[in-house]
């Protein structure tokens, strides 16, 4: 039996009797996200601060990127997951929210603060087991990636899945599907590239100097990576809402989620390959270097618009 297509811009009657308010919890719960990680900013500002003979540039500049990309993940994490488990379960928000949000951050923190402690211990143990100059350095940095990403979803998401779980009585069901705007969708759909893409940026960065974090270049790498990240926004946001219908019914964030990994690995692909010509090209004495790599940059950033709507096409099922 053939379903009807999500994705079809709603009929007006539709749209007129739905009663169209998009609930407050996703974006409550972002600001929670946010907050918290700027605690986490401020308590190691404060901690800089009472260590002697620091160089707060070169921390700082090292730092900011790292410090940008994550509270961008943890907010963006929060506010898609909770879209996603008020549609999965037919609620429509939660009306007397302050409550939950104290409770996640306050949960967010506890678990936070366990996880660390139990990480330290497992650090200090495997520190001495790794050779951080070679290949041990890259499998180093690689492992303790992981274990940052494999901690970020249990603070973050698994405690929020669990509060908003127990805080269920209190939601309000939902009396249709929600209409989504393509704005809406494009911003999400652009931020969550940009997540991915600062992810690994850093990741490679990392792997590339063998660990070494505290090199002069992860600074600048992790800045000259902002800025790419910005301009890949917009491209991303604009390709999506120009193949996106003006409204659907509901978000889909699985499918939104494996639309950004679709686009990002198309897009990832194309870089690789244009980096091995470009350097195949320097490799042989090709003039005109920095200019060759302009054009590498602007290639891969007009190529982000039909990735885009090729990634929408196949993972969140669009028809442009």
């Amino acid at each position: 039996m053939s379903q009807a297509n999500p994705f079809e811009p709603l009929p007006a009657a539709a749209v007129n009797s739905s009663p169209g308010e998009w609930p407050a919890l996703p974006r409550h719960v972002a600001w929670v996200a946010l907050a918290v990680g700027v605690i986490g900013i401020v308590i190691t500002l404060i901690t800089w601060g009472r260590i002697d003979e620091v160089d707060y540039v070169s921390l700082l500049r090292q730092s900011v990127s790292f410090w940008l990309s994550h509270l961008l993940l943890s907010a963006l994490a929060a506010y898609w997951l909770t879209l996603v488990y008020l549609e999965r379960n037919g609620l429509a928000d939660y009306p007397q929210s302050a409550s939950l949000m104290l409770a996640y951050g306050v949960a967010w923190f506890l678990v936070s603060w366990a996880l660390g402690y139990a990480l330290s211990y497992l650090h200090m143990g495997l520190y001495e087991h790794f050779d951080h100059y070679g290949a041990g350095g890259l499998l180093s940095v690689g492992l303790w990636w992981l274990v940052g990403l494999l901690r970020f979803t249990v603070e973050a998401l698994l405690t929020l899945w669990l509060v908003l779980h127990l805080f269920r009585h209190q939601a309000r069901p939902a009396e249709a599907a929600l209409p989504v705007s393509a704005t809406t969708l494009a911003w999400c759909f652009a931020l969550g590239m940009v997540v991915v893409n600062l992810q690994l940026n850093a990741l490679v960065t990392r792997l590339s100097m063998g660990g070494m974090a505290n090199e002069v270049l992860d600074g600048w790498a992790g800045l000259s990576g902002l800025v790419s990240a910005g301009l890949s926004l917009l491209v991303a946001f604009f390709a999506a809402r120009s193949v996106l219908p003006s409204q659907m019914l509901g978000f889909k964030g699985g499918r939104l989620a494996l639309a950004c990994l679709i686009t990002f690995a198309l897009w990832f692909c194309s870089g690789m390959l244009g980096m091995i010509l470009v350097l195949a090209a320097l490799w042989f004495g090709f003039a005109g270097s920095l200019v060759l790599l302009g054009l590498f940059a602007l290639l891969q950033l007009a190529l982000l618009w039909p990735f885009t709507r090729l990634g929408l096409r196949w993972g969140y099922r669009v028809h442009a």
